[in-house]
């Protein structure tokens, strides 16, 4: 049964008309109706769509889904979308970095919080007694939006897995997937085909999709035949070639030279640009960014805490949302393509990831002064957990706190303008560290 609030009476006896639930107020109502954070499956939440009668634009929804990497390339297809194709752009992301209207933007900016809560508002009405899971929730409440909003476009970025996540209730024209590796091993299996299987559960008949990783996994690839799906395929259907400070694109009919690498330090920039210039290309082979565009795209469409340099207080900042050994790998390449500097880590992480793994992946020196501290999550693993992990690597120098901003304090202590800190783990650890560096 819906958890409604009792009527606010009046002196003369009357209902008054309810105050609104502001949003944080709606996110603990979900919390209450569907105690579960996690509930994988479609039923509930397709039965909602049925009732708040959503109109996604047709033939331009794209979903996104991948291990790592599928924000960047979400948000860098919106872009395009937005300011090359002069669409009205709907993104939805998962998770957000620091303020909850991240997840749900339309035209480049943050929904407002008042306006997701009415929506919430609509979900709750329409729910009746189906119980939600928050990301539910959060997921209907900015469909609804979108769809009210008559978005052009929806660019949707997969929260877990992809065959049962609630993203996948909505059916893309476009499915896209980044690149498997493990994580999420109690949701996905142990092993990269159960992964690659779990990923492959958004495309759909007939309708074409993409692996930005070379060649698709078996799974991948055996789903695209059984759906009778165009399978697109990185090295192979499209590919990128770097070349000093530029780049070079092909499609399947389009090519794209001189363009200008961004941040010639960030591993992961051209494979996400080039899977997004794939999926474009089959949109609408004039959205293509051209060289003359891609820069001011690539700085629209670019999601904060993604290999971000920052400079404060003369020192150099790097802060990246990497909590997997795959994702730690591409950080790990990304730093070593920089000017060697003594390095200060700032590191937090949950309890649920392959913390020895990801630890393993990172550039770390014995020279570094590494600092741990809880990630600002209930699954945030303890910082005395996180040294005795790095135990093993030997360090000169590992330190605790007790959170994310002390650890954020200590090291701009120590830092100098030779020196690099770079604040990594989790999103609820980048997260922190950028608000505390921007106030």
């Amino acid at each position: 049964m819906a958890l409604n609030p009792p009527p606010d009476i009046s002196s003369a006896g009357r209902p008054r008309s309810a105050r609104p639930k502001r949003l944080d107020e709606w996110l603990r109502h979900a919390a209450r109706v569907h105690p579960c954070e996690i509930d994988l499956g479609l039923e509930r939440i397709a039965a909602v769509i049925g009732k708040l009668d959503l109109k996604p634009p047709p033939g331009r929804v794209v979903t996104v889904a991948g291990t790592n990497g599928k924000g960047s390339t979400a948000g860098l297809i919106e872009a395009a979308l937005r300011l090359k194709a002069g669409l009205r752009t709907a993104l939805y992301l998962s998770p957000y970095l620091q303020e909850f209207g991240e997840r749900a933007q339309i035209g480049g900016a943050h929904a407002d919080l008042e306006s997701l809560s009415r929506e919430f508002e609509r979900v709750e009405a329409a729910r009746g007694d189906i119980r939600l899971t928050e990301f539910e929730f959060v997921t209907l409440a900015a469909f609804s939006l979108f769809s009210r909003e008559g978005c052009d476009a929806w660019v949707l970025e997969v929260g877990l897995g992809g065959r049962l996540d609630a993203v996948n209730a909505i059916a893309p024209d476009v499915s896209v997937i980044t690149r498997i590796a493990m994580d999420h091993q109690d949701w996905l299996g142990d092993t990269l085909d159960s992964v690659a299987a779990e990923k492959a559960g958004i495309l759909r008949a007939g309708r074409p999709a993409f692996y930005g990783a070379g060649v698709a996994p078996a799974p991948i690839a055996a789903r695209a035949a059984e759906l009778e799906a165009p399978l697109y395929q990185a090295g192979v259907d499209f590919d990128f070639e770097r070349q000093g400070e530029l780049w070079d694109w092909r499609g399947r009919s389009v090519r794209r030279a001189g363009l200008a690498v961004a941040d010639p330090a960030n591993a992961a920039e051209l494979p996400n640009a080039s899977l997004a210039f794939a999926v474009l290309e089959t949109l609408n082979a004039d959205w293509v960014p051209e060289p003359d565009d891609y820069s001011a795209l690539q700085t629209a469409g670019r999601l904060p805490g993604r290999f971000e340099r920052l400079e404060y207080a003369g020192a150099e900042w790097v802060l990246d949302v990497a909590h997997n050994p795959d994702a730690g790998a591409c950080l790990a390449q990304s730093l070593n393509a920089l000017p060697p500097r003594p390095t200060i880590w700032v590191l937090g992480m949950h309890g649920d990831k392959d913390v020895a793994g990801f630890l393993r992946a990172l550039p770390l020196r014995k020279r570094d002064h590494v600092i741990v501290a809880p990630a600002e999550s209930p699954k945030a693993v303890s910082a005395e957990v996180l040294a005795q992990a790095l135990s093993a690597r030997r360090h000169a120098n590992v330190s605790q706190c007790e959170s994310v901003v002390a650890a954020c304090e200590r090291a701009a202590q120590a830092a100098t303008g030779e020196t690099r800190v770079v604040v990594t783990g989790s999103f609820n650890t980048a997260g922190p560290a950028r608000k505390w560096l921007h106030h």
